[in-house]
């Protein structure tokens, strides 16, 4: 189990990661529904791993 300190650090770098995922997008803009769906893609994802 992970200490709250390593806990943070988890929650930092995936944070960086869903903005670094955003920030190279094409869009501009993104309405609830396409975050919604595409944070999913990424946790379906994740789970094959």
């Amino acid at each position: 189990m992970p200490t709250d300190k390593e806990t943070k650090i988890i929650e930092k770098a995936t944070i960086y990661d869903l903005r670094r995922l955003i920030s190279n997008g094409d869009k501009e803009t993104f309405t609830k529904e396409e975050l919604c769906k595409w944070l999913d893609t990424i946790a379906d994802a994740k789970d094959q791993e």
